[in-house]
């Protein structure tokens, strides 16, 4: 094999993992790949993978001219490819409606999560809200994204983009306390606040509406202290793994190691 060669069963390696985090967030920008294709897959020059993903065929690239860049997305091809390893990649669809304001910045939003919790912790699982949504009613309550840690936690994610009406986060701590206290379905919320003003509002509504269940089940961070790494817990401002470690402890009665 000539030096810069791949094997064929590495490209497609290297491919599959490539379509299914575009699978995962539904679509992409050419930022995110970057980044992916650089963190995840450990390649350096990123955009020989994309343009010979895009050359077969597995994925297909739109022009969003209000944000001024492209957006990557799945083909049948490329769903069919990954099929095996998904299982509901039939159900994939991306729609140009998906790309407005609010709903970009929150995927944004998830994106970098999804890069800044890789920093900290090991991600077995993450499944967003669209996939969470198939074969549910579409107004039943699904969070932003379920993760799945290797060491066991499973955990919403909640972004919010703006301030939530009173009404509303009554309505989300209803849903949590009974999928986290009655159906052990997690161990606990992430929210992430997309600027300070709008978290330290929702902080100081959350905890004058259920202080001991939001003290102990909600970890809260705005979009500056996350990227940081950091994030509010227990009353206190914590590192994401001590706060992590606290709510494991807190639901099994010990301690572990991230």
């Amino acid at each position: 094999m000539r030096k810069g060669r791949v094997s064929k069963q590495e490209q497609e390696r290297r491919i599959k993992l490539l379509l299914r985090f575009i699978f995962t967030f539904r679509y992409a920008t050419g930022k995110q790949m970057d980044m992916f294709i650089q963190t995840i897959i450990n390649m350096t020059y990123t955009r020989r993978l994309i343009a010979y993903s895009l050359r077969k065929g597995y994925l297909k690239v739109c022009h969003a001219s209000l944000y001024k860049t492209k957006i990557y997305y799945l083909a049948k091809k490329g769903t069919d490819f990954i099929y095996e390893e998904e299982c509901l990649a039939n159900d994939y669809r991306f729609e140009k409606s998906s790309l407005g304001v609010i709903t970009y910045i929150q995927h944004n939003m998830i994106v970098e999560a999804y890069f800044q919790l890789t920093r900290h912790l090991v991600i077995k699982e993450w499944a967003c809200a669209w996939i969470l949504r198939i074969g549910q009613h579409r107004r039943d309550f699904v969070p932003d994204s379920y993760i799945v840690l290797q060491c066991g936690i499973d955990i919403a994610l909640e972004i919010e983009t703006q301030c939530k009406k009173l009404s509303e986060l009554k309505r989300m701590i209803n849903f949590y306390r009974y999928d986290i206290d009655k159906k052990s379905k997690y161990y606990g919320v992430l929210m992430i606040v997309e600027n300070k003003f709008a978290y330290e509002g929702i902080k100081k509504r959350l905890f004058r509406l259920a202080p001991e269940f939001c003290s102990r089940a909600f970890v809260l961070a705005d979009r500056e202290m996350f990227n940081q790494g950091l994030c509010f817990y227990q009353n206190g401002v914590r590192s994401l793994e001590e706060a992590f470690n606290l709510l494991r402890e807190k639901r099994n009665g010990q301690a572990i190691q991230f």
